[in-house]
């Protein structure tokens, strides 16, 4: 025993002598690396600090971008995931089928999850450079966008409301309530049965309560598909606006860096190729 306690205090003591040798050693490359800086010419310190100032910035924006959007973790992957259309329908069929409603149909929901993020269930938003003061907002994700249906934060807030039973919208109510929305809590955005539900129910009760609040007593399923995609995209305001105007774009109408008529173009054209492909 008093052999195994002498064994055991020459290894700490080993250890520490270890540490505090690695420790000094660094420190007198350290000094020496500072004394060449200073000796060095003034624009070659200049290039340093600046090299070493971007390389910290770098380093802890990363990591505030990553606190604030944990989703950025899945940037290694994110571009092989992203799906062609028979793939997309292949995999995520089932989840168009059971989560759609009268409204949002299998192949609407198919066309904007291809649109916005090309089956690819954790789909980035692309990152941008702006001028501000704030360090940690001159280089950071262009919105907090997230998953194939692009869901950003506020959206996802509201949308974990509502839930689809049988087809059907359902809004959260009492924990007892066997009719209510049950887990929503749980819901993420990457999860692609998550985001299917959320995004067919949202658009649902959206796309209905906009004609009331317009008072369109008749829409064709046409139109209230063309209603869903500018309200994904552009929100309710625009939406509402839309439906006032008989359905009808503003001339030019762009929703952020988006033309509002290629975007319904493109997911009418996604929407005809998904009713093909459920077809076969």
């Amino acid at each position: 025993m008093a052999q195994s306690r002498a064994a055991s205090t020459a290894l700490r003591r080993s250890r520490r002598s270890g540490f505090t040798a690695a420790r000094r050693r660094a420190t007198r490359r350290a000094r020496r690396a500072l004394r060449a800086l200073l000796r060095a010419p003034l624009a070659l310190r200049i290039l340093v600090v600046t090299v070493a100032v971007l390389v910290v910035w770098s380093a802890a924006n990363w990591l505030y971008q990553v606190v604030r959007k944990p989703t950025e973790l899945f940037f290694p992957v994110s571009g092989v995931l992203a799906k062609a259309p028979p793939e997309t329908w292949r995999q995520y069929g089932p989840l168009f089928r059971r989560h759609s409603t009268a409204i949002v149909t299998p192949a609407l929901l198919a066309a904007l999850a291809q649109v916005e993020g090309s089956g690819n269930p954790v789909a980035r938003t692309y990152w941008r450079w702006q001028l501000t003061w704030h360090p940690f907002e001159i280089y950071r994700p262009a919105s907090s966008a997230v998953g194939m249906y692009q869901i950003t934060d506020a959206t996802f807030r509201e949308a974990r409301r509502y839930c689809i039973h049988d087809h059907a919208v359902v809004e959260e109510g009492a924990w007892h309530d066997v009719r209510s929305c049950w887990f929503n809590g749980l819901y993420t955005r990457v999860v692609p049965s998550h985001a299917v539900e959320l995004t067919a129910a949202l658009l649902d009760r959206g796309v209905a309560e906009t004609l009331q609040r317009q008072h369109v007593a008749r829409a064709t399923l046409a139109q209230k598909h063309d209603l869903a995609a500018v309200m994904h995209l552009c929100g309710v305001g625009p939406a509402d606006a839309y439906a006032r105007r008989g359905f009808r774009l503003a001339a030019g109408q762009k929703c952020g860096e988006h033309d509002v008529a290629r975007y319904l173009a493109r997911v009418n054209a996604m929407k005809l190729e998904f009713t093909r492909l459920a077809a076969e």
